[in-house]
């Protein structure tokens, strides 16, 4: 039988989801000889690559294990595409849990509509086993063409197109920006919300913070690569990249300590309510800090 489908998947450093996550997969409605994993592992130190080539030896589907230097997200998801045998690639995240109609769902879509790029439901969790029927949050509803959490597309697309941009090193918006060229292409979205995955987000907690803040200064290099690629109201609006959202953000800046003292006096534990509040406006103060340095490639007026 020939391959109908290749899942995608990177990962750095999360062996424990990484494994949630392929054994997810392993468990699909769907005819074992008719998928494959294809898995790259971008330089992890811990014990992801060792845990994934063991499971490449019992499972029911073919699992490819590649590993590469850990130099980018973008480098990572083209070195599995290029090792994708399937006609249609799933790409999904190593937090992202399958349902297990998943690639049943997306195909039909796929089996409708030839130029199809096909978005499933993610619905984000915050234990690994929730209790009780689904819940729904703001953050389960996207309005992004390709978001790499749950997207299909057939790979003859992805190679017209050249794949995923290697200028994107760091956090954020490297699949935006393929959605882009492949919207350009003339293929069309097509949402399916019994394509499921469950996608883990933790609530998290006052350590966290130094990790947030790294992530917000990442995703704003990556947010001026994007938009010097893609200029235009569009790209500005969907980055938070606007004279609006920058003049908010001076307008709050003087209560930077205010913020600061919100994190320094709250308890151990995940962040909630006002001290939440605290944690998103300091992230978004480094945001906009980097920003402020027209600068792509390392931290810091608009340009």
């Amino acid at each position: 039988m020939s391959i109908k489908f290749s899942v995608q998947i990177c990962s750095y450093n999360r062996w424990h989801l990484l494994k949630r996550s392929l054994e997810a997969l392993f468990a699909q409605d769907f005819p074992k000889d008719e998928y494959e994993i294809v898995f790259v592992d971008d330089g992890s130190t811990d014990t992801s690559l060792a845990m994934a080539q063991e499971l490449a030896t019992t499972a029911p589907c073919r699992l490819k294990v590649l590993t590469k230097p850990n130099d980018g997200l973008s480098r990572a998801r083209n070195l599995g595409i290029r090792n994708c045998e399937g006609e249609i690639i799933l790409f999904m995240d190593d937090d992202t849990f399958a349902d297990s109609a998943l690639l049943k769902e997306h195909l039909v879509v796929h089996e409708q509509h030839s130029n199809a790029v096909v978005m499933g439901w993610v619905n984000h969790i915050e234990e690994l086993d929730p209790q009780g029927p689904r819940k729904y949050v703001m953050a389960d509803y996207s309005r992004s063409f390709f978001w790499t959490s749950n997207v299909s597309v057939r790979k003859k697309y992805i190679d017209q197109v050249g794949g995923f941009d290697e200028d994107f090193r760091e956090y954020g918006w490297e699949d935006m920006e393929l959605g882009y060229r492949l919207k350009q292409l003339g293929l069309q979205r097509h949402i399916n919300e019994k394509a499921i995955v469950s996608h883990f987000k933790p609530p998290k907690q006052k350590k966290d913070l130094p990790g947030m803040i790294r992530q917000a200064e990442s995703s704003a290099r990556s947010a001026l690569i994007y938009i010097k690629k893609r200029p235009g109201l569009r790209s500005r609006m969907a980055t938070g990249i606007t004279w609006f959202r920058m003049g908010l953000d001076l307008l709050f800046r003087p209560l930077r300590p205010l913020f600061q003292s919100g994190i320094d006096n709250a308890p151990e534990g995940p962040l909630r309510g006002w001290t939440w509040w605290c944690a998103r406006m300091l992230c978004s103060f480094h945001f906009f800090d980097v920003v402020r340095t027209g600068d792509s490639t390392k931290p810091g007026t608009l340009k």
